[in-house]
C-alpha cells in the first residue's frame, strides 16, 4: 500500500525586504550592482529582478521539499506466502527383552539395552505457494537421509512430487515415525537391527509421485473425500539411487474419507477427539523386483476409524513372489527369482501379513486439578499383527503349508529369506503431558510367538521366549 504523499511545509513568513546603501559611484536607481530591489519613482511599477552573484548563490537558503519514503517494489508473485518450519525429534527408550533360550536357542537379539531409535533433523519449506520442499536427516546409528523431495503442488486434485520419500503402498507406512501410536510399526514392516521378515518392503525410495484428493478436506465437512497416489521408484530403497535391475517399482494408493477428513489425520491416534465418526478405507497395489531376483506384486486393503478418542485400524496384504515375467510393467532378463526345493525350480512363494489395533484417549477427568495437568492425555492401546513371510503359492491367492510340494521349512529364527511365521500382541499405554505428539512417554509389553516350526540341528522347534518390554521418549520440535 503506498503511503499518502508528504506535502512542503507552507512558508508563511515573508522575508522582509531590505534596501542596502550601493557602492560609490553605483547609480542606486537602477540598481545594476543586483544588491537591491529598486522601483522607478515616477511609475511605481518594479523594476526588473536583479542577477544574483555567485556568491550569493553559494549561500543563499534553499527550500527543498521533504523526499518521500521509498517503499520497496511488492513483488506478489515471489514474496508472498513464504514460510520455513525447522523439525526434529529424539526417541531415546530402553528395552528389555525376555529371551529364555529353549533347548539352548535363542533368538539372538540383546537383552535388557537403552537405545536411541532414532535422532532427527529436517526442514519444511513453502518457496512459493505451488513450490515446497521437505527434508529430513538421521543420525543414528549413522547419519543418512531420510526424507528429501520437492513438491509442486499447483491444486488440490493434481501435485507432483520428486526424490526420496514413503512408498505409497502401505496404511502403516503413512504415518511419519514421530506420529506413530506404538513404539514401532506392525510386524511385518521392517525395522532396523530387529527384523526383516518382509526385508523387500522398504518404507522409503527415491523416485516421482503423482498425489491429489477430490472433495472438500475442511474438518468441518463430512463429504466424502478420495486421495489417489501413483509413484514410480528406483526399487532399491532409501539412499540406493543406481537401479541395477533396469526395473522401476510401482505403488499406488486410493483412500477414501467416507465421512470427511478427521481432526489430527497424520497422526495414528484419536487424541484430537473427533466429535463425529469418521471412516477410511484403502486399497493399494505394488510392484517391484527385488535385490534377490523376485518379482514381488500384491495388494493390500485397509480401513480405519476415528471418534471421540477411539482410533481403531485393521489392514490385510498379500504379496506373490516369483520369477519376472515379459509384461508391459515388467521387463529385465535380471529378475530370474531364487533356487527353489526341486532342482532347476526358481521359488513360487507369497508373502501375507495382517495387523487390527485399537486405541481409546481417556476422557481428561483430570480438567479439576487446573494447568497445566489438565492439558495431558492418557491413551491406552492393543495391536494383534501377524506376518508369513514365505509360503509355497497355490491358487491365486492362497498359501500352502508343510504338505505343499514347495514348502521350505525355516532354518533358523532370524532368516530374512525365509522366517518362521510369527504372530505378535501388543498392550501398551502413551501419556502425553501436553496433549500434543510433540511430547509422548510410551510403555509397550510385546508377547512373541513363533507360528511355524524352525527346523534346527537340534530338532524342529516352535517356540522361543523373546517377550519384550519397551519404553521409549518422544520429544519433538
Amino acid at each position: 500500500m503506498e503511503p499518502p504523499a508528504t506535502e512542503s511545509p507552507a512558508n508563511d513568513e515573508q522575508t522582509p525586504e531590505t534596501t542596502v546603501e550601493g557602492e560609490p559611484g553605483v547609480d542606486d536607481q537602477t540598481g545594476v550592482d543586483g544588491q537591491t530591489e529598486a522601483t522607478t519613482p515616477s511609475t511605481g511599477v518594479e523594476a526588473p529582478a536583479p542577477t544574483p552573484t555567485q556568491s550569493e548563490v553559494a549561500t543563499a537558503p534553499v527550500d527543498v521539499a521533504p523526499a518521500e519514503p521509498i517503499e520497496p517494489e511488492r513483488r506478489p508473485f515471489l514474496d508472498d506466502h513464504r514460510w520455513l518450519d525447522i523439525t526434529g525429534f529424539l526417541q531415546p527408550g530402553f528395552i528389555a527383552r525376555f529371551d529364555d533360550p529353549t533347548d539352548g536357542v535363542s533368538i539372538g537379539n540383546t537383552d535388557e539395552t537403552f537405545w536411541l531409535q532414532r535422532a532427527r533433523l529436517g526442514a519444511r519449506a513453502q518457496l512459493f505457494e505451488w513450490l515446497r520442499f521437505r527434508i529430513e536427516v538421521e543420525f543414528t546409528p549413522t547419519t543418512s537421509l531420510q526424507d528429501g523431495f520437492v513438491d509442486i503442488v499447483p491444486h488440490q486434485f493434481f501435485n507432483v512430487r520428486a526424490g526420496q520419500f514413503i512408498v505409497p503402498f502401505l496404511r502403516t507406512f503413512q504415518f511419519n515415525e514421530v506420529n506413530l501410536g506404538y513404539i514401532d510399526r506392525a510386524v511385518y514392516t521392517p525395522l532396523q537391527f530387529e527384523r526383516g521378515y518382509l526385508r523387500y518392503l522398504a518404507p522409503r525410495d527415491m523416485g516421482i509421485q503423482l498425489f491429489g484428493s477430490f472433495g472438500n478436506r475442511s474438518p468441518d465437512s463430512t463429504d466424502p473425500v478420495l486421495e489417489y497416489t501413483i509413484a514410480v521408484m528406483n526399487g532399491r530403497g532409501p539412499n540406493l539411487p543406481l537401479n541395477d535391475d533396469f526395473v522401476f517399482l510401482y505403488a499406488g494408493r486410493l483412500n477414501l474419507h467416507i465421512l470427511g477428513v478427521p481432526r489430527g489425520a497424520d497422526a495414528e491416534s484419536d487424541i484430537a477427539r473427533n466429535t463425529s465418526a469418521r471412516v477410511a478405507v484403502g486399497l493399494g497395489g505394488y510392484s517391484n523386483c527385488d535385490d534377490r531376483g523376485n518379482w514381488n506384486r500384491g495388494v493390500t486393503a485397509d480401513a480405519e476409524l476415528r471418534y471421540e478418542g477411539i482410533y481403531a485400524s485393521g489392514a490385510f496384504m498379500f504379496l506373490r513372489n516369483s520369477p519376472g515375467e515379459n509384461t508391459p510393467v515388467f521387463t529385465s532378463a535380471r529378475c530370474t527369482g531364487t533356487p527353489g526345493p526341486v532342482p532347476g525350480m526358481q521359488s513360487d512363494f507369497v508373502s501375507r501379513a495382517a495387523h487390527l489395533q485399537v486405541q481409546w484417549a481417556m476422557p481428561r477427568f483430570w480438567r479439576d486439578l487446573g494447568a497445566p495437568i489438565d492439558q495431558m492425555d492418557l491413551e491406552i492401546l492393543a495391536r494383534f499383527d501377524w506376518v508369513d513371510g514365505n509360503s509355497p503359492h497355490v491358487g491365486f491367492l492362497g498359501a500352502g503349508g508343510p504338505t505343499d510340494p514347495g514348502y521350505i521349512a525355516p532354518t533358523d529364527f532370524a532368516n530374512p529369506d525365509n522366517p518362521p511365521t510369527r504372530w505378535r500382541l501388543t498392550f501398551g499405554l502413551n501419556y502425553f503431558p501436553t496433549g500434543q505428539q510433540t511430547l509422548k512417554l510410551s510403555i509397550n509389553y510385546q508377547l512373541n510367538r513363533e507360528a511355524e516350526e524352525v527346523n534346527t540341528g537340534m530338532g524342529r522347534i516352535q517356540q522361543v521366549a523373546n517377550d519384550v518390554f519397551w519404553i521409549q521418549t518422544t520429544i519433538a520440535l
